[in-house]
């Protein structure tokens, strides 16, 4: 967003009004702490990342990509 600058008196006075009104909204906003992103959504409330059974997913994929690689090529 820019702000045009004309030689009319009243102009540059209701362009510094919009130009403070714009800094002053930018600060408020720029103060919010509720941030609602994904690490703090309510979606997530209760779960857990994967740690002790990570070994397990991996060698499910291992299995899979291996039963793909016999039903496919190996005939």
């Amino acid at each position: 967003m820019g702000i045009l600058v004309q030689k009319d008196e009243e102009n540059s006075r209701l362009q510094e009004r919009i130009a403070a009104d714009l800094r002053q909204r930018a600060s408020e906003s720029s103060k919010q702490v509720d941030f609602d992103g994904v690490e703090d959504s309510a979606m997530l409330e209760g779960t857990k990342k994967t740690n002790r059974f990570s070994w397990f997913w991996a060698i499910l994929v291992v299995l899979a990509l291996l039963s793909l690689l016999v039903i496919f090529f190996i005939k």
